[in-house]
């Protein structure tokens, strides 16, 4: 009874909380920067970055360093996954997914037919983030989920977890240093490398670049999980 009671205030007092924070609601989520994006008979998010797709707009030029960390704790999160799923004798082996008694041969059939077609779209999603919904985050997770099915198609599939996350910290390395080229050409740091007088589709091709790159760590990060998890649940 007594916990019932603990449980029914704590509820109220998040209600309050949440009623006293909803009447601010109109001042912390305005339409100003909605505005400043489409105004225009061309918005002016797309003559700014080259992107048609505005959210790639924000994410890459306007709070590009903000994407930034958060690709930063995905780094940070794939390593601490790594450490603390580390195994006294070395794997690289993560066949145990695949039980040739147990899994049905259409299951590995269909896996065939979809893993193509997964790992294109995956890239399609990467490439094509500036102009349609999409980018490095979304695609990347879709090339992660296209791998993880590698595992059932080709059962003596190796995986070295060290080298992949070595290669995805220079990867985000990589991405920090492209980014910030930004200061030689425009003086200031994670935004456009290419002038603001430039044309959009000139423009457009810093943020193809730093899609691909983003997507890259992005899979490399989310495989390393998916294989440390499943290595661990062995």
């Amino acid at each position: 009874m007594t916990k019932h009671f603990i449980i029914i205030i704590l509820l109220g007092v998040l209600l309050a909380v949440f009623t006293v924070a909803m009447q601010d609601i109109e001042v912390l989520y305005n339409t100003a920067l909605k505005s400043y994006l489409i105004e225009g008979v061309i918005p002016r998010g797309f003559v700014e970055t080259g992107s048609r797709n505005l959210v790639t707009a924000i994410l890459l030029d306007y709070r590009l360093f903000d994407s930034l960390f958060e690709a930063g704790i995905l780094l940070i999160a794939v390593s601490g996954i790594i450490w603390i799923s580390k195994h006294d004798i070395e794997e690289k082996n993560a066949q145990f997914m695949y039980d040739k008694y147990k899994t049905p041969d259409l299951f590995v059939t269909f896996s065939r037919l979809v893993y193509p077609l997964m790992l294109t779209f995956g890239f399609y999603v990467i490439v094509n983030g500036h102009l349609s919904p999409g980018g490095g985050f979304q695609g990347g997770a879709i090339v992660a989920s296209a791998i993880l099915i590698l595992y059932y198609i080709d059962h003596d599939k190796e995986t070295n977890i060290g080298l992949i996350v070595t290669v995805e910290k220079f990867l985000y390395i990589a991405i920090l240093l492209f980014a910030s080229l930004s200061i030689f050409t425009r003086g200031t740091y994670f935004t456009n490398v290419f002038p603001p007088t430039a044309s959009p589709d000139v423009q457009a091709i810093y943020l193809v670049i730093l899609n691909i790159m983003i997507g890259f760590k992005v899979a490399l990060g989310l495989w390393a999980i998916f294989t440390a998890f499943l290595k661990e649940g062995r």
